[in-house]
């Protein structure tokens, strides 16, 4: 969790837009979701796989040959 720590914060509120998004449909809940709550859900992915993705090289279990 340390090391995930601003993609961890990226999905809580993205998570968090998404709700009120559910709980209070329209048009500007629905604009937070679209433009601000899907790109952190996507930067939270991108961030976390590169994380994944080094830690992985640096074990040497990605190895090509």
């Amino acid at each position: 969790m340390r090391l995930l720590r601003w993609e961890a914060y990226c999905a809580i509120l993205g998570f968090l837009l998404t709700q009120v998004f559910v709980l209070v449909p329209g048009p500007y809940p629905m604009a937070l979701f679209t433009f601000v709550a899907q790109p952190l859900f996507a930067l939270a992915a991108i961030g976390y796989l590169i994380k994944v993705m080094a830690d992985l090289r640096r074990r040497r279990s990605l190895e090509t040959t």
